[in-house]
């Protein structure tokens, strides 16, 4: 008898030490560091860059674009180093490189009626080309696309 006792008083013990004791096995989270809680604070800024054309020429055809392009720049520090004279210049520069890498590769370009999708598609093509030489450029926004197809002769 004294041994089932002694075997019932481990048990609730044992119960009562993992009742109590859960509070401190039980898994916490890990403290937010200080870049993350830098990096999360961070806002996108909009840098107009303003008016593109480039002249796509096909097999068939040429069609005129101009493009109305607006820059997202993330955290205030990349939003001042940039904001200058300089860093617009060397900002607009890349786009437009973007934009005639864009004109001399992209054929299957063609004047449709989804207008949307075209510039959703032509924004994330330029974005994924700047942000190989300015990295903190997070997103684009084209504001304003004219197309106009010619026959060529």
């Amino acid at each position: 008898m004294m041994k089932i006792m002694i075997i019932g008083a481990l048990v609730l013990g044992m119960g009562a030490a993992g009742y109590f004791g859960e509070q401190f096995l039980r898994p916490t989270q890990a403290p937010v560091s200080e870049a993350a809680a830098a990096h999360k604070n961070e806002l996108l800024f909009k840098m107009p860059l303003g008016n593109f054309t480039m002249q796509i020429t096909q097999p068939s055809e040429v069609i005129n674009m101009t493009i109305n392009l607006d820059v997202y720049v993330m955290g205030a520090a990349a939003f001042a180093k940039i904001n200058g004279a300089n860093g617009r210049a060397l900002l607009r520069d890349g786009a437009v490189a973007a934009i005639a890498e864009l004109a001399t590769t992209n054929l299957g370009i063609t004047v449709t009626d989804e207008e949307d999708v075209m510039k959703l598609d032509l924004s994330e093509q330029i974005v994924r080309k700047l942000y190989v030489n300015f990295p903190y450029v997070r997103t684009a926004r084209i504001n304003a696309i004219f197309m106009r197809k010619s026959v060529r002769k």
